[in-house]
Order: structure tokens, then sequence, then C-alpha cells
């Protein structure tokens, strides 16, 4: 999935807080996309142990892509049918693409990518996950 990435972003209503250079690239890949409730609630089940953390939909009227972000900083996404995504360090994501997970190289070389429903394959530890790119975010030099 490729993108114009001098494209304006399309839906103004984004939090100024997150409308910052280290979320931007993530933002412009999102723009327009949606994600399946089903998709959105897990993500958002997944990330209730963590503390500091903010839930942005552009318009959850339309089902549109759902973010989840610390301290500014994007880390997490529920997007598509079957996606969630999140940021993580090189040492987890090493470990995500050895245990199932895909490169999302449009929103960055640090973004890893989720099926969640696939025949015949472990269930995804969300949570985990969650947890390690909520850390990870955490730890960024902004």
């Amino acid at each position: 999935m490729a993108f114009d990435v001098g494209r304006e972003i399309m839906n103004r209503n984004i939090p100024p807080e997150l409308d910052t250079s280290i979320n931007r690239q993530v933002l412009k890949c999102l723009d327009g996309l949606s994600a399946h409730s089903d998709v959105a609630e897990a993500l958002t089940t997944a990330l209730e142990p963590l503390g500091d953390v903010q839930l942005f939909c552009p318009d959850s009227q339309q089902y549109l892509y759902v973010v989840a972000s610390t301290k500014g900083v994007i880390f997490a996404f529920a997007v598509g049918m079957n996606r969630t995504c999140f940021r993580l360090d090189e040492r987890m994501k090493t470990r995500a693409l050895a245990s199932g997970g895909a490169p999302y190289p449009d929103c960055g070389d640090q973004w890893v990518s989720f099926a969640l429903f696939r025949d015949d394959w472990p269930k995804v530890d969300l949570e985990f996950w969650a947890r390690k790119a909520y850390v990870a975010a955490r730890e960024l030099e902004r």
C-alpha cells in the first residue's frame, strides 16, 4: 500500500498532540482507511491494562481507523478487516516478525502488522505486543 507523502491529511479533527512529526507518516498512511469494529475492539481490550493511553478515531460512526498513543506518540492502530499494527523497538520487531508479524513499512521502519483472524494459526497475543509497543513509545526521545 503506497501513499503520497506530500498529500494533506483529510481528517482535520486530528488532536494537535498527535499532529507531530513522529506521527505524521502514520496519520498520512491511515488517512481515509477504516477498521472493522471487531479489530478495533480487540485492540482496545488489549490496551486496557496499560496506563497513560489515549485512543483516537476520526469518525467512529464510519468505522474509521483507531490509533492508540501515549505521551503524544502513536504506538498502535487497528485498520481494515483484520489488522492491528504496533510501533516496536528493533529487538521486539525482530521477535514479532519471527512469530507471525509482517512489516508495515508504509508507516515507517518500526511498524509490524498482525493478522487477527487466520485459519490454523495461533492467536496473536495482542496484550503482549501492545505492552511492548507502549513501553517503546514511552522511551522514545522526541
